[in-house]
């Protein structure tokens, strides 16, 4: 049948098209009602049926249409019908014979192809080109004048002229005839190939070795082809039971399932024919380049099938396009035409692969001469045009598989439809072919409907054309697969349930993420770039930005409209951000941020020589609102990765330029917001900037865009991306204090500035980053970090702080986590960094600083201290957490560690002050443990555990160079101790029945008696095995020293603010009572430093402090004993208060412990020594030292072992990449301590007592032993090979020096007077020996000896 010029060319005036399509219509009328009169579709009975058959009755449908004379009256339409023509080139009739005569004679004796051929596509076709050309006269009329008034001549009254009907308009009943004779055409042509798909070569792989019908054998082999097994019309009636009401009242049931039955009866008869066939041997040529019969059916069936569904989707296709008959007709018939466009696009593969592998050239030659091969090619070539035309019509592209088959048609040939569908109507079509409309049977015997299925090519094609239909609009395909997916959610048009928050839908977010999976699923072989982006997800995510940009223009507009106002989301908004998540944890993280947050994003970054971004620095932060206002409650961990880099971290790949260190996009949306905070006052709110009805300015709108915007991201950052970790909280606290101090966009000069725009429609004029001339100096970068503080603070933590204040007790219950913690983490972030401006520690280890970051972090954050003090509550700062208390633990830990941070590294000039406070702190805290709850919360006992470290450095004291802060080191020692003490003792506590009954067994006793009674408590606390309860002991004995100290003779009484239950009173005491009580405290303590926990022996050192207050000389003297012999006879009261006599003998390890509790004594009687310093200076030099009996000492193999581990234990920390921190720890530990060098090390500690006593008694007293000391010093520098003794001999050496210098800078009295007589000691001593020893210890050159190779070539 011929298309490319219709045989009604010559039709020019309306009223002669007019009776054209006048007279088609009347066709299709006579069609339709043929239809329902013929007998064989009409419905019968089982007897009517064996009649029917038995008496050969039944006469076929289209010699029933024939002898109504449908046929007759669409040939009188002028359009060819035999699409077969038997004539030769020399136009006499040919006659075939063979193979080709029997499928020749097959087809004519096809009713359902003759009515296919000779019936319906010349009616489709004329139809078509009717309303076509009528449509066209329509739109070039001049426009009727509906207005038009006409005087009646009786009663002159005046009416308007209605306006003319359209030209060729249909009625409701050619309608219905047009939809009957398309669903009839689809029920015999396409419902079949998905009934029978084997019939239409649709399941054949021609490519496959084993594929029927390769030429292996000479053409004598039988013909090979599938049979029809078992009858079925399951597609057909799947597809009756969608029909419209309309059609089913004027078509039977029985019509349409007739062209699936039809189709296997007449494929039946095609295999006996065939068989029958194959019977009868045949005198063909043999030869190898010989037709075979196999290779003509199998040519023959596959190029009559494409011709079937292409004329099929180009007859229908153009109809339906047609204005007249798209709102009808396109809705239902779409996905028809889609899949006859599909599996034409398959036949074409399958002909390809018949042509490559299962012919030679000069065997297709032949077969394109036959006949019926030829009549069947110039059907193709007439349809190929439309076919071309029709694809771009309905925005498909088809896989060109370029056979000698098919004509190949220029691109400038192919004419372009009146009007292309919309992307929504095709994925609606593809929707319909995906949810069984394109099902067919997977295998030859159908059974039941478990063998359909869409075949795996189908599936594969129908992916691939929905990705196409994403790439160029993305909403369409969301509409359609998500948004109106089964369930509630959105709000739609006529949806009653439908709400402002429907991301929670689990239907429609099953159903994006499906559609997200199957959008990035990269396809085999295509290209990407060096972030593993493709040219369709850069689509993709653009669409993505487009979607979020208008989503935050609705919310400028509407917050320029209404104060309060809540912006309700239509239900395909709500898909479209599902997907969008959805899609998000799919794609990679390079993908999401240099696409996605790139394109987001681009204009709060400068955009470099490429010119203005597309979207300006408002839209950017509309945009990213937009985004992350939708977060989904639950994030899977990728996802939570990626908000993590995008909200928190540097984003290096949002340009191109490389060589800049870009900040975070917090910092930029910031930098925004103090932008259009300049010149604008502070306006009080609570999460939002509430804007007056007078003052609704355009920068009062963008700071409350990017206000939101800073709020939404603390949000997302704390709640979201970080549930439960801790380490969450840090970084946004981190990334708030970057956010307002200097990045690298700061100091070349980049700000944001508003560009003059012609655009009168905009809603906004545009604002983008870029560079002013010349870069910024030092007071523009201060002023920008205290304006953006004033920001932050003001516009965002201050009105959190207020919104939680101004709550009820019961609403701050139910406050969300994020709106407490964004405030108290802030403040501890700042406060911590301020207090590392007094140390040379970088205590800040938790937080990922990077190099020359600190200097602007602590501008920044001296900036917020000092806001978040004066402006939030101390509640919410302090706390902020589940509860309260544990923000101050928090505080107080964090004042305690930078404290101890000054502790570990030398001491800076602000080292009292820093110190002050943490002695505030601790004994804040051992008020908050002695006198607060026994038992917290799991958390608050977790600080108080994680205060230890801190606690063990603070009370090991530290060398401090100052004799100022010698004292408050040593308070701070002893305090520190006893809160270790505590802490271990935590959850060790006496029951209140067992406090009770030792109360009433003490009610009779003394006071000696009770204190006697807790001593031997404490002492059994000791010998117990869990490491809590001697803990316990240990502070009981603390506060029995402590009260004895304040009962002591030359006490003053003063009125307590503290009482203490069950304390412990001797007020009727005398001092031999104390005397004898202080030494049975100091033996328990002195055995107690045998513990192996660092908080027990800690706690007993800092204890025997405490109880030399009560008798110092006593104490003192006590202790120098047993430090220089080791045993002791002492007395003291045991249980019943009777005195006893006791020998004490004390390890190695324990008279080195003692020896650090006289070092704390001294410290922390500072010049009041003077009365014992004498005494305990000739005990340390001239006292009996008792060694150990077994201690053999070093051997000198074992002293260069020992030196080269040593060395090794130093280096390790540089060699294996440890931190600065640990190498610092490594220095102030002094390095490992060797069995074999106990004894040295306790000479040591008595060198080190020594020390001690010569930095603080007066020079005059030093300068009388200073011979002895000096001779001390040199021997130990020149004879000893011990590392411990000889760094004590070099500290011994260094304060006598420092005594010299005491003594010249001293003032005595009024007026300064310079004595000299601690260096003429010293001259006299043999000073000069002395500074070549030393001189020689710092080249190493004494202790180099043989093969030293740890310290050859190394400074001491």
């Amino acid at each position: 049948h011929q298309s490319a010029m219709p045989p009604t060319q010559h039709l020019i005036t309306p009223k002669e098209w007019e009776a054209a399509s006048s007279a088609v219509l009347n066709t299709i009328r006579c069609f339709i009602d043929g239809m329902r009169s013929a007998p064989c579709l009409k419905a019968r009975t089982i007897k009517e049926e064996i009649d029917a058959k038995t008496q050969n009755y039944d006469v076929s449908l289209f010699a029933h249409l024939q002898s109504l004379g449908v046929v007759q009256q669409v040939q009188t339409l002028q359009i060819p019908c035999q699409p077969l023509q038997k004539q030769s080139k020399s136009g006499k009739e040919i006659n075939p014979s063979g193979l080709e005569s029997m499928l020749l004679d097959h087809y004519k004796g096809d009713d359902r192809k003759q009515i296919l051929h000779q019936i319906i596509y010349p009616i489709l076709k004329q139809l078509q080109q009717c309303y076509a050309a009528l449509d066209t006269i329509e739109s070039n009329l001049p426009p009727s004048n509906d207005k038009i008034e006409s005087k009646n001549k009786s009663s002159k009254s005046k009416r308007k002229n209605a306006a003319p009907p359209p030209l060729g308009m249909l009625s409701l009943n050619d309608y219905v005839n047009v939809a009957c004779l398309l669903e009839f055409t689809i029920s015999i042509s396409l419902v079949p190939a998905l009934e029978y798909p084997y019939l239409y070569q649709l399941q054949w792989n021609p490519y496959k070795s084993n594929s029927v019908g390769k030429n292996t054998s000479s053409d004598g082999s039988p013909i090979q082809f599938p049979k029809v097994t078992s009858h079925t019309t399951t597609m057909a009636q799947k597809r009756i039971q969608a029909l419209p009401k309309p059609l089913a009242g004027r078509i039977s049931k029985t019509a349409l399932t007739w062209g699936s039955s039809y189709a296997a009866k007449m494929q039946e008869s095609l295999h006996k024919k065939i068989s029958d066939y194959n019977k009868v041997p045949h005198d063909n040529d043999t030869t190898e380049d010989a037709i075979t019969p196999q290779q003509l059916y199998d040519v023959y069936s596959a190029y009559q099938a494409y011709r079937e569904v292409t004329s099929l989707a180009t007859s229908i296709g153009h109809l339906v396009l047609l204005d007249r008959f798209r709102p009808m007709l396109l809705p239902r018939h779409l996905s028809d035409i889609y899949l006859g466009l599909l599996i034409a696009e398959r036949l074409r593969w399958v002909l390809l692969g018949l042509e490559k592998n299962m012919m030679l050239p000069k065997v297709q030659s032949e077969l394109q001469s036959l006949f019926i091969i030829r009549g069947e090619r110039e059907v193709e070539k007439l349809n190929s045009c439309e076919l071309q035309s029709l694809e771009r019509g309905l925005l498909f592209s088809s896989l060109k598989f370029q056979s000698s088959f098919i004509t190949n048609v220029n691109s400038n040939e192919v004419s372009m439809v009146t009007r292309t569908i919309d992307h929504r109507e095709a994925a609606l079509a593809c929707r319909t072919l995906l949810s069984g409309g394109a099902v067919m049977t997977n295998t030859e015997q159908v059974v039941s409907t478990t063998n359909l299925s869409i075949p795996p090519w189908l599936r594969m094609r129908l992916g691939q054309f929905l990705t196409t239909l994403a790439g160029d609009n993305l909403q369409s395909v969301v509409d359609v697969f998500v948004a109106y997916a089964h369930g509630h959610g959105g709000n739609s048009d006529g949806d009653e349930n439908g709400s402002n928050n429907n991301m929670g839908d689990e239907i429609m977010t099953g159903a994006a993420a499906r559609l997200a999976r199957a959008l990035c699923a990269k396809p085999a072989g295509q290209p990407s770039s060096e972030h593993g982006s493709t040219p369709f997800l850069e689509k993709l995510c653009d669409q993505f930005v487009e979607f979020l940009v208008e989503e935050g223009q609705q919310h400028i507009k509407k917050s320029k409209e209404a104060e309060n106002y809540e912006l309700v989301r239509s239900r395909s908004s709500v898909a479209m951000s599902l997907t969008l998540w959805a899609t998000i944890g799919q794609l990679s993280m390079d993908v999401f941020l240099s696409t996605f947050v790139r394109q987001m994003a681009s204009g709060l970054f400068p955009q470099g020589d490429s010119g203005r971004s597309k979207y300006d620095a408002i839209q950017s932060t509309a945009a990213i609102g937009a985004f992350l206002a939708t977060t989904p409650s639950s994030l899977d961990p990728s996802t939570k990765k990626k908000l993590n880099a995008m909200l928190v971290s540097s984003l290096s790949l949002l340009s191109n330029n490389t060589q800049c260190n870009y900040p975070t996009l917090l910092g930029q949306i910031l930098r925004l917001a103090s932008f259009c905070f300049e010149g604008t006052e502070c306006t009080e709110s609570k999460l939002v900037v509430l804007l007056d009805n007078n003052d609704k300015s355009d920068v009062a709108s963008f700071l409350n865009v990017a206000v939101m915007t800073i709020i939404q991201t603390i949000q997302v950052a704390t709640r979201l991306g970080f549930e439960g970790q801790n380490q969450g909280k840090h970084d946004v606290a981190l990334a708030l204090l970057k956010a307002a101090s200097i990045n690298a966009f700061d100091k070349d000069g980049y700000s944001f500035e508003h560009a003059i725009s012609t655009q009168c429609d905009e809603l906004h004029p545009p604002c983008y980053f870029g560079k002013r001339s010349g870069n910024g100096d030092s007071t523009d970068l201060v002023k920008g970090i205290e304006r953006r503080a004033k920001v932050l603070g003001h516009t965002v933590i201050v009105p959190l702080s207020r919104t939680i204040d101004e709550m009820s007790d019961e609403m701050k219950e139910d406050a969300d986590a994020w709106m407490r913690i964004a405030p108290s983490s802030l403040f501890r972030l700042v406060l911590q960094l301020h207090f590392s401006n007094f140390t040379q520690h970088d205590d800040t280890s938790k937080y990922a600083l990077n190099d020359g970051d600190e200097e602007e972090l602590r501008v920044a954050s001296t900036a917020l201290l000092a806001l978040l003090c004066e402006e939030c509550s101390p509640a919410l700062l302090l706390g902020g957490d589940n509860e309260a208390d544990n923000g101050v633990l928090k505080t107080l830990g964090l004042i305690l560690e930078s404290g101890a941070a000054l502790l570990r590294d030398s001491q800076s000039e602000h080292s009292e002050e820093l110190l002050s406070t943490t002695s505030i702190v601790l004994s804040l805290l051992v008020a908050i443990l002695e006198l607060g709850a026994e038992k917290r919360s799991e958390g608050g006992e977790l600080i108080f555990q994680s205060m230890m470290p801190s606690l063990r450095t603070l009370s090991c004291g530290g060398d401090v160079q100052s004799s100022e802060l010698s004292s408050l080191v040593t308070e701070l020692a002893e305090m520190a101790s006893h809160a270790m003490a505590l802490i271990a003792t935590r959850n060790e506590v006496v029951s209140e029945d067992s406090a009770s009954n030792a109360r009433a067994a003490a009610g009779d006793k003394s006071d000696i008696g009770l204190i006697v009674d807790h001593i031997a408590e404490a002492e059994r606390d000791l010998e117990s095995s869990q490491p809590p309860i001697r803990a316990r002991g240990v502070v009981t004995l603390r506060h029995i020293a402590r009260s004895l100290a304040d009962s002591g003779v030359s006490h003053v009484p003063k009125k307590s603010l503290v009482i203490e239950v069950d304390s412990v009173k001797t007020s009727d005491g005398s001092k031999e009572q104390l005397v004898l009580l202080a030494r049975t405290l100091a033996r328990i303590c002195l055995n107690a430093l045998a513990d192996s926990e660092s908080y027990v022996y800690l706690a007993s050192v800092h204890t025997l402090v405490a109880i030399s207050d009560v008798c110092p000389s006593e104490i003192i003297t006590l202790m120098g004993s047993v430090v220089s012999t080791g045993t002791v006879n002492i007395t003291v009261l045991t249980n019943g208060a009777k005195e006893t006599s006791v020998e004490m003998s004390l390890a190695q390890e324990q008279r080195i412990k003692a020896v650090e509790a006289l070092i704390f004594i001294i410290r922390r009687r500072g010049d009041g020594i003077f009365l014992n310093g004498p005494s305990l200076l000739e005990t340390m030099l001239f006292g009996q030292m008792k060694m150990a009996t077994n201690q053999a000492g070093a051997t000198q193999d074992m002293s260069q072992l020992i030196q080269v581990q040593t060395h090794d234990y130093f280096q390790r920390s540089q060699e294996d990449g440890h931190d600065e921190v640990d190498a610092r720890t490594r220095l102030g530990t002094g390095g490992p301590v060797f069995s074999c060098e106990e004894g040295d090390l306790l000479r040591s500690a008595a060198i080190s007592l020594v020390c001690e006593l010569v930095s603080t008694l007066h020079p005059a007293v030093i300068a009388q032993y200073c011979h002895a000391l000096v001779r001390l010093a040199l021997d130990a520098l020149q004879l000893e090979s011990s590392r411990p003794v000889r760094r004590s001999a070099a500290l011994l050496a260094r304060e006598l020096y420092a005594c010299v210098m005491r003594e010249e800078t001293s003032e005595e009295g009024s007026e300064k007077k310079a004595t000299s007589a601690m260096a003429i000691a010293m001259v006299c001593a043999g000073e000069d020996k002395l500074v070549i020893a030393l001189t020689r210890c710092v080249t190493a050159t004494d202790v180099d000896t043989d093969n030293s190779l740890a310290v050859k070539g190394k400074t001491r």
